[in-house]
């Protein structure tokens, strides 16, 4: 039986303490979904996506690049991209969820995938920030989850002991990932699952 005390909570951003809304964006503007596949195959369904989170080239050549992936949709790909930080959308529940895990006397970190264009919007406008104890984000490390050298730089940064933590991520590769370093991993699926895994953990809510 593991007996192992859960001490330190990792959490990512998009799709566990905010809501990654791109296709709703599109919806928005009422584009043809000729247009919506043509945004979406040249942004975040590429790998131009990736190394806009990575952040090892510079965003305004990797965004030309998205743009002549679909010329036509010239003027759509640069709205998309000036709206950047309106992708993404804190979820209700962040901020009590995580006040409430340092009110336990959880560690809480944040490992996340985020593109320099997006994150100052959610650094400034998110309010779980305040109350988080660090943070690993792939743009200013130049790596990206899966990778293994992102989850290391976050072990070392903090001195985490990853015996004693759960990370939690909607990706499974992201999962995964951060396996092989000993941490338990929550793949999440909504907010009520969520909840109940961490339970199943011993995790004080």
């Amino acid at each position: 039986m593991d007996t192992i005390m859960i001490k330190t909570i990792i959490l990512d951003i998009g799709n566990v303490l905010a809501h990654f809304r791109w296709e709703d964006y599109l919806d928005d503007f009422g584009y043809t979904e000729d247009m919506k596949e043509r945004i979406s195959r040249a942004t975040v369904l590429s790998d131009r996506w990736n190394e806009l989170d990575r952040g090892a080239r510079k965003e305004k050549d990797i965004m030309a690049e998205c743009v002549m992936a679909e010329p036509e949709a010239e003027k759509e790909i640069g709205q998309f991209f000036i709206d950047g930080g309106e992708l993404v959308k804190e979820y209700d529940y962040s901020k009590d969820l995580v006040r409430g895990l340092k009110d336990n006397g959880y560690k809480v970190y944040i490992l996340s995938n985020y593109a320099k264009f997006t994150f100052n919007y959610a650094r400034e406008n998110f309010e779980f920030f305040d109350y988080i104890d660090g943070m690993v984000i792939s743009y200013e490390v130049k790596y990206i989850k899966p990778e293994p050298e992102i989850y290391q730089i976050l072990i070392d940064k903090y001195n985490i002991n990853p015996e004693e933590a759960v990370f939690l991520d909607d990706k499974k590769e992201n999962l995964e990932g951060a396996k092989p370093f000993g941490m338990k991993t929550i793949m999440v699926q909504s907010y009520e699952q969520m909840i109940k895994d961490l339970t199943k953990l011993g995790v004080s809510l």
